[in-house]
């Protein structure tokens, strides 16, 4: 079965490299109905925007006429929350072509910032068709700028911490908790690294400490320079003005 496997991929291999062209010696492998994805590893996203990712398939071999394939979406495989992508349900083959294309819209800000969201489509199965391997792809935010930096030592007490950053229009665009609140790094010891994508333009930086006596050590750094650090000595906040270029 494995040797089927590969034998299939690398006659895949050859129709998205030669597209397939007719050739009386082409060998008999070509003969065999077998469809499957490209390979893409990793998409990345603006975490603000939505993005259309065009997506081939190849086939091993032509038809007189126009082939319709139905896609799937993996449920066993796919840890991405179904609002952070759209999958059409189906992709069409032309007539007389190996190839054909569907658009993938991935919807940057309901993709998980950890990176790890993956996507898997399959093909439906169809009687007498060899369907390829399940198409796995990470889908990831990707900032367009370089991203703020926060680095937080905790001190004995790390759930009295509580910070967020806010826009110009005074809207919160990150936060340790949502509801705002409390309690976010309770139980935690050493610190945490939080990498921050933001567009252009300003922003507010704030830090609470829920005792009011300021918490453990923090940072902020900005394209590989520490634009601002506190030995937690902060009290029952601090402010600082951030600016994306």
């Amino acid at each position: 079965m494995k040797k089927l496997i590969t034998i299939f991929t690398i006659a895949l291999s050859i129709c998205l490299f030669t597209n397939c062209e007719e050739d009386d010696g082409a060998p008999a492998i070509l003969e065999i109905d077998y469809v499957g994805f490209e390979s893409r590893p990793l998409l990345g996203v603006d975490p603000n925007l939505s993005a259309i990712e065009e997506i081939k398939i190849a086939t091993s071999n032509t038809a007189s006429s126009d082939r319709t394939f139905n896609i799937t979406v993996n449920a066993d495989v796919t840890t991405a929350d179904p609002s952070a992508y759209s999958v059409p349900s189906s992709v069409t083959v032309p007539a007389n072509s190996n190839l054909g294309t569907f658009n993938l819209e991935i919807v940057g800000p309901n993709i998980n910032p950890s990176g790890e969201d993956i996507l898997a489509l399959d093909f439906v199965t169809q009687e007498g068709l060899n369907i390829g391997a399940t198409m796995q792809m990470n889908l990831k935010q990707v900032c367009p700028n370089p991203e703020l930096i926060l680095d937080i030592t905790f001190d004995n007490w790390p759930e009295e911490i509580y910070w967020r950053i806010v826009n110009a229009a005074g809207d919160t665009v990150f936060e340790s908790a949502t509801p705002a609140g409390f309690g976010a790094y309770d139980g935690l010891t050493g610190g945490i690294t939080r990498n921050i994508c933001l567009a252009s333009g300003t922003y507010t930086f704030s830090i609470f400490d829920g005792f009011e006596d300021g918490a453990g050590p923090f940072s902020l750094t900005f394209d590989g320079e520490v634009i601002f650090s506190s030995d937690g000595s902060y009290g029952a906040r601090t402010d600082v003005t951030v600016t994306i270029p």
